[in-house]
């Protein structure tokens, strides 16, 4: 049982932080998207499939010549930011991987300040536990719950999130990445 859960939870965490699963997140309120929304969001999820590929395939240097292109793209994609801190800790880059992780929990500051979203909270929190520590990571949590009003986000925080250690050494983007897409 506890396997699956942190299956489910592992899995969850990678569509909230890759931005080619950006459209896997479930909102309670319902979006009416015009076309060309609907082909801004196809276009990001092909590339964040490419960039799963790359990733999965531990080719590095790739994912982050790609992520830097898609900067352009999406320069206020908290996600991308993520994603190019962690590529970058895993070459042993810490200096960039450092900044980008910064950037991108102020990127989350702004999203969040404009429009409160459990998934953003949740998200910059995990980056703060790479950051920060654990004792950091909790008082985000402590954050997060102070400012929630759903029983299932905080029920959620209490039985997931607050166990939930990010080892970033670990992170696997298999199920993100389509072979056919190169």
């Amino acid at each position: 049982m506890k396997s699956n859960i942190l299956y489910k939870t592992t899995f969850i965490l990678l569509c909230s932080l890759i931005p080619a699963m950006q459209s896997c997140r479930q909102s309670d309120k319902k979006e009416i998207l015009t076309e060309q929304q609907i082909e801004f969001r196809k276009e990001r999820d092909q590339a964040g499939l490419r960039l799963g590929a790359m990733l999965n395939n531990r080719d590095l240097e790739q994912a982050l010549r790609y992520v830097d292109s898609l900067h352009r793209e999406y320069p206020d994609d908290p996600q991308l930011y993520f994603t190019e801190g962690w590529a970058y800790d895993m070459l042993g880059d810490s200096l960039r991987a450092r900044a980008a992780y910064t950037k991108s929990i102020g990127i989350y500051d702004s999203i969040i300040a404009a429009k409160s979203d459990f998934s953003d909270m949740i998200n910059r929190a995990l980056i703060v536990q790479i950051l920060y520590g654990m004792e950091a990571y909790t008082q985000a949590l402590d954050d997060i719950q102070s400012t929630i009003s759903s029983p299932k986000d905080s029920l959620a925080i209490e039985q997931i999130w607050r166990e939930f250690i990010f080892n970033k050494e670990e992170l696997s983007f298999a199920e993100l990445s389509n072979d056919t897409i190169e």
